[in-house]
């Protein structure tokens, strides 16, 4: 008669693979823990900054760089009858200023600005159908009245306030020069150009606001401005336009009540 060998199960294996596997769910389940706790502190933090900005009126200004691009002219019979002179302008970068009122909700604002800009003329290249490029003088102003809407993230984990917008409304432009005409460089410098037009405006913006009372923030925003083409006369009462649109850079404060 042939006997097996019957072997008794290793126990102490078995309590060891079970200790590990169940080490191994608690490192889970506490890494889970942690991680819902971490997700809770986020949140809770950003909805008690929503929460703590109710809302409310504010008023704001700032002061404004102004990269102005360089406008492009046209002039209607010059350098001579039948021919229109194309040109491009080359301007310094000016300086302006804007004020806002509006009210703030969560996360979204909605105002009315009021801002005007000033850049100085260097000088100006006709491309077409001459080439020549001459200094000149001159001004060019852009006043404005818009209508703004932002978004705006409460300051939360961070300690400002990134916000995104974009508005519409009218802008009033003024453009003067003085040089010498195109077909006459050689001439005494005289205004070649005064044009004044209302024109349908657009402007995009991007920028942060940084709290620094309960009511005051420092508020910094690039914002791209497109006035479109004004139309006028020149000196001679021909037709003549120009392009004002650019890049800006506006710096204030803004005010909660």
């Amino acid at each position: 008669m042939s006997f097996r060998t019957i072997c008794a199960p290793d126990y102490t294996a078995l309590a060891l693979a079970r200790t590990s596997s169940g080490s191994a769910r608690v490192r889970v389940s506490t890494a889970l823990v942690w991680m819902g706790v971490g997700l809770g502190l986020v949140w809770g933090t950003s909805t008690t900054a929503a929460a703590a900005e109710p809302g409310h009126f504010y008023v704001a200004g700032a002061v404004t760089g102004s990269d102005l691009h360089k406008p492009g002219q046209t002039i209607a019979n010059a350098p001579s009858p039948g021919a229109t002179l194309h040109v491009t302008n080359d301007v310094n970068f000016g300086w302006g200023g804007q004020a806002e009122i509006g009210y703030a909700f969560r996360v979204f604002r909605i105002e009315a600005e009021l801002g005007r800009t000033a850049n100085h003329s260097d000088h100006y290249s006709a491309i077409s159908p001459i080439a020549i490029t001459l200094p000149q003088s001159g001004k060019n102003t852009i006043t404005r009245v818009m209508a703004n809407g932002y978004v705006e993230l409460p300051a939360g984990i961070l300690p400002f306030s990134p916000f995104l917008g974009g508005g519409v409304g009218a802008a009033h432009g003024h453009a003067t020069t003085f040089a010498a005409p195109a077909k006459a460089p050689n001439a005494p410098p005289s205004q070649l150009l005064d044009i004044k037009d209302t024109k349908f405006a657009y402007q995009l913006m991007g920028g942060v606001s940084v709290p620094l009372t309960r009511s005051f923030a420092l508020t910094a925003q690039y914002r791209w401005f497109d006035g479109g083409t004004f139309r006028g006369v020149d000196a001679r009462g021909e037709r003549a336009t120009r392009t004002l649109r650019g890049s800006n850079f506006d710096m204030g404060l803004r005010f909660t009540f």
